[in-house]
């Protein structure tokens, strides 16, 4: 399945001066294809990305990350999914904020983390959700063919992308 334009790199916002921007990975690097998140996190942090873009990648989100995604503008989650009608290499949607945070012990959704940082901020960054598809989940660190092949553009896209992100000026509004 091809992917359209509007859900490509493409749609991710201009990056001006001053924007503050966090890629948040998401998946477990021990369990295969499920790793993607964390791996373009882990691709990204070699690619000498410019000031204000800030790399963090786990497990699944909890509450003490809705701290540091209130503090950025821009925020894309990257995680992988096994929807089977997945435009590959990757899907890009807006985020939507949940109403209230819910969480459990266990993991906190997007909207919750969302809805958590404007409670702590008073504000929300623009979000995004980065789904790259992914097709094996045995327990070891190796991806599969497709899913590194996806990867590999997904992380070439979001690196061109942030290296837009235009230098910011001492003394001049964000």
């Amino acid at each position: 399945m091809t992917m359209p334009a509007e859900l490509t790199a493409r749609a991710l916002p201009r990056l001006a001066a001053g924007t503050r921007v966090l890629v948040f990975g998401i998946g477990n690097p021990g369990r295969g294809d499920d790793a993607l998140g964390c791996r373009l996190v882990e691709a990204l942090e070699d690619a000498g990305l410019p000031p204000g873009v800030t790399l963090d990648a786990n497990y699944q989100l909890t509450p003490e990350d809705a701290l540091t995604i209130a503090e950025h503008d821009v925020v894309v989650f990257a995680d992988a999914t096994v929807a089977p009608d997945a435009p590959t290499p990757y899907t890009l949607t807006l985020a939507d904020t949940a109403d209230t945070p819910t969480f459990s012990t266990h993991a906190m959704s997007i909207g919750s983390v969302l809805a958590l940082a404007r409670q702590l901020s008073g504000r929300v960054p623009q979000a995004w959700t980065m789904a790259i598809p992914a097709y094996g989940f045995e327990i070891n660190d190796v991806l599969t063919s497709q899913a590194a092949a996806n990867l590999a553009c997904a992380c070439d896209d979001v690196r061109t992308w942030l290296m837009s992100l235009e230098p910011h000026v001492v003394g001049s509004e964000p």
